[in-house]
């Protein structure tokens, strides 16, 4: 339903699984390998010799996670750090909204808890919906 695996970060674990293909060993009439990966991301790649399998193979597994599309001067760890203090920002921006909208109209009693629980559940939506927009630029995913 759907594909969730697009999302995964590398995790670094890639082990070459080479096969010979017997259906294709007996269509050319010598030995073919079929190369993978653990990881289940690299297509299988039909070859004629094993070195040319783990030649593949290597070629997957030193490919970079995909580039980070956020500034290359900054790490990951800072770019985490601002997204917080970002997330916390509008969550706090609600939070001081529904302050000022339940005392500033003098609202009392079950009224004045639904506006200001209204806006403590929009800001914290607004926020997580702010990490799910740059998860991006955060950190290397693959595609």
């Amino acid at each position: 339903m759907f594909n969730l695996d697009r999302f995964a970060i590398d995790g670094g674990r890639h082990f070459p699984q080479i096969v010979i293909d017997e259906d294709a060993s007996t269509a050319a009439g010598t030995a073919r390998f079929r190369a993978g990966c653990t990881c289940g991301r690299m297509p299988q790649h039909l070859v004629d010799a094993r070195e040319q399998a783990l030649a593949a193979h290597l070629a997957h597994a030193t490919a970079k996670a995909g580039p980070s599309k956020g500034p290359k001067w900054l790490p990951s760890g800072v770019r985490v750090v601002i997204l917080v203090v970002a997330m916390l920002m509008v969550w706090g921006a609600c939070y001081a909204t529904g302050q000022i909208v339940a005392h500033g109209q003098d609202l009392t009693g079950a009224t004045a808890k639904a506006v200001f629980g209204g806006s403590h559940l929009a800001g914290l939506a607004l926020a997580f919906g702010l990490m799910v927009a740059v998860r991006r630029y955060i950190a290397p995913t693959r595609a």
